[in-house]
């Protein structure tokens, strides 16, 4: 196929349930990037939330972050491309009443800030399992949210809103919609909104980096399992679906591969690339 570039999302595609990389998976890696074959992490995650298991991944030397927001090289952390939120957009959304069972986090320059309740008790807004302890270990607590984002609101990479409640969250979308032009709004997991510019997510961060790279959008692959993956499975030639995918993203994709837990990226390199 002369595939020359392989990005993959991480929750629910790179890693198992587990949170972990098979030995298989890193096998596959170490092979493809002997090949000069680049692998890029492509999350919704900020760039010091990515553990240092994918950092350290054969052949990482770029990732992109904040769902699209920012491309990090990983040997000196430095950001070689942003789009943050625009100022108007940031103050419009703040205006809207924020219901007691939801709070809201935002990403600036590789960091998640949150409030105190939010780390205190994740499970409230709708984290399960490995979710509670990841936000507890990767988000840092602002006394007031509110007034650090509108502080920092020419800085924000993107914002995400979090609730248990379903309804709370469609009706919180629709205001969203309604309210600024220029916000893309998608959501990794189901308790999750996830905000950011309308240039910045996953398929038009990885078509600039492929320009930057010269690499054709028909020599990459992606891979990705939900809403926000959606974009960058059909900004390559060959995008593929997880089977544990959502129904939207299997419909975008030109492919699905096996779960992510039964090494579904690793069995698909092998199938297209060695």
């Amino acid at each position: 196929m002369g595939i020359r570039l392989i990005a993959s999302d991480l929750d629910g595609t790179l890693f198992t349930d587990e949170k972990a990389i098979s030995d298989e998976t890193r096998r596959t890696l170490e092979e493809v990037t002997e090949k000069g074959i680049l692998f890029v992490p492509c999350t919704g995650r900020a760039f010091a939330s990515v553990p240092e298991l994918v950092q350290t991944l054969p052949g990482v030397q770029y990732m992109i972050v904040s769902n699209g927001a920012a491309i990090y090289r990983v040997e000196d952390g430095e950001r070689i491309y942003g789009c943050t939120l625009s100022v108007d957009s940031v103050e419009r959304i703040l205006e809207f009443p924020i219901s007691e069972e939801m709070t809201f986090e935002v990403q600036i320059q590789g960091q998640s800030y949150t409030e105190q309740r939010y780390i205190d008790d994740p499970a409230r807004f709708g984290a399960t399992g490995f979710g509670v302890q990841y936000i507890r270990t990767t988000r840092h607590a602002v006394e007031d949210i509110q007034a650090f984002a509108q502080k920092h609101k020419a800085e924000l990479d993107g914002m995400a809103f979090v609730s248990a409640d379903q309804m709370l969250r469609e009706s919180f979308w629709k205001q969203l919609e309604d309210s600024a032009q220029d916000i893309r709004i998608t959501s990794s997991i189901p308790h999750l909104i996830e905000i950011g510019h309308i240039d910045a997510d996953k398929g038009k961060t990885l078509g600039h980096f492929l320009q930057m790279r010269g690499i054709p959008a028909d020599e990459a692959m992606a891979f990705g399992d939900a809403g926000n993956d959606i974009s960058m499975l059909t900004a390559v030639r060959y995008g593929f679906a997880m089977a544990n995918a959502t129904d939207e993203c299997k419909a975008a994709a030109y492919a699905v591969a096996e779960e992510n837990n039964a090494d579904g990226v690793a069995k698909m390199i092998r199938k297209y690339c060695l």
